[in-house]
């Protein structure tokens, strides 16, 4: 017991506090907002790549399915996919770049709009192609741009306010209406941005790069070791010690992981529409849809459980969780029970994700479930969720393997809990019968 109040107090004081600076921090919010504003666009348009390429026919469903393919045509189904998550790192770019100088009390639209014109400057200089003319490459605005979208997103605003700071601008006469005047502030930093892009970019094509391709290059250690066990599991432990002390732990770890989890995203998407085997296993939907069904921890099973158990107190946040845990929102079980900070809960809050985390990474390993191409609303329930982001069925077993091995973690430990709270029930009770009694006795003796 020593050592386990030990490791609470370590997670309070240590952990904790470090995670609550890394969430409150300008430049980390900055990221988060940024990839959370793209997200309507990639599930839109990971949906459409999952429609347009429906699996080989066999069945009444699967040959319906092609016929509404073949009579819409493949390309018009893809139109919605190339403007969405095909270009998503410009979305991303804005996004950062808004919020940072919301944050520094800028003027956001403009901030990013000039970003948006960085990273143009930096991804997609303008190409001749003899029959069409100028043309724009769209190598780098998906999922390989996602670095320089984070670059010229946070680069911008800090330009600015330096600009800002130092007083380096074109001032106009007061006159002059304030928004034609902010307007002008922008000159400046364009010309720098022009400037700076484009002279770097020159440098670069001697070695046949380009700031998008020299990023990826040093990123790409990165990128690779993220597509790994060890990595997955590292950002689910995370999570669940954030979580345990009572901080958010999917936005923390989400902000800083999302480029390299959207990276592999973009890659594995790229691979399907080309027909190729798919490189990447570690993508969102594993841990949302496979890992932490019912929300972090994997707590449907448990919910589950508390729904059948003798105590009262659990047998109501068991009712009264099950339908948004059904959803994948999971507060109820995880502050009504409660698991945060609670000693009882600590070892299967921590085990039953990373069992899981292991069996689901050697379904995708072996190929029994196929791997990632969508990304379907994380509060869609796990088993929809998991069949639409792999269009594979094997999904929804693995997704019932994760509650089940859930449930039967946390089965001891919960009784355990409910062992003590019958007692203090039972302790109420008496207690509330011998008030009840006295005041009884005191009634007839009056």
């Amino acid at each position: 017991m020593s050592q386990m109040n030990g490791l609470l107090t370590f997670i309070e004081s240590r952990i904790a506090p470090v995670a609550g600076r890394i969430s409150a921090q300008k430049h980390v919010n900055a990221i988060k907002d940024g990839f959370v504003g793209t997200m309507p666009f990639l599930i839109v348009g990971s949906l459409l790549l999952v429609l347009a390429f429906p699996p080989s026919t066999g069945n009444f469903f699967l040959d319906g399915w092609h016929g509404i393919v073949d009579a819409i045509g493949q390309e018009n189904i893809l139109a919605p996919f190339n403007v969405s998550m095909g270009i998503f790192a410009l979305y991303a770019t804005f996004g950062i770049a808004f919020s940072l100088a919301e944050s520094y009390k800028l003027r956001a639209m403009n901030t990013g709009m000039l970003a948006m014109f960085a990273f143009f400057l930096a991804v997609a200089p303008m190409m001749n192609v003899a029959d069409v003319g100028s043309v724009l490459p769209g190598q780098f605005l998906g999922g390989k741009g996602a670095f320089t979208a984070i670059l010229c997103g946070l680069l911008v605003p800090e330009m600015q306010r330096a600009l800002i700071k130092y007083n380096i601008r074109i001032k106009m006469p007061e006159a002059v209406p304030p928004k034609i005047s902010a307007s002008f502030d922008l000159l400046i930093p364009i010309v720098v941005i022009s400037v700076v892009v484009m002279g770097i970019n020159l440098s670069l094509a001697s070695y046949d790069l380009q700031i998008p391709s020299a990023i990826m290059a040093i990123f790409k250690p990165l990128v690779l070791a993220s597509d790994s066990y060890v990595a997955c599991l590292l950002a689910v432990t995370i999570i669940q010690l954030l979580w345990f002390s009572g901080i958010h732990g999917g936005s923390v770890v989400g902000g800083i992981i999302a480029p390299m989890l959207l990276v592999n995203l973009g890659l594995n998407q790229e691979a399907f529409a080309a027909g190729e085997s798919l490189p990447k296993i570690f993508v969102n939907p594993l841990v949302d849809f496979f890992v932490f069904v019912g929300g972090a921890g994997g707590t449907w099973g448990l919910v589950v459980l508390m729904m059948r158990s003798k105590a009262t107190q659990l047998k109501t946040i068991g009712k009264m969780s099950v339908i948004p845990g059904t959803f994948n929102i999971n507060e109820p079980v995880i502050f009504g029970t409660p698991i945060v900070m609670n000693p009882i809960y600590f070892i299967p809050w921590l085990a039953a994700p990373i069992v899981n985390t292991s069996i689901v990474w050697l379904s995708f390993k072996t190929e029994f479930v196929s791997r990632i191409i969508a990304l379907p609303p994380w509060t869609m329930p796990a088993p929809i969720g998991a069949v639409m982001a792999t269009n594979s069925g094997t999904a929804a077993l693995v997704v019932l393997s994760s509650v089940v091995v859930s449930a039967i973690i946390f089965y001891p430990f919960l009784k355990m809990h409910e062992k003590q709270l019958l007692e203090e029930e039972r302790l109420a009770a008496e207690s509330n019968q011998d008030g009840v009694q006295g005041v009884t006795e005191a009634a007839g003796s009056a």
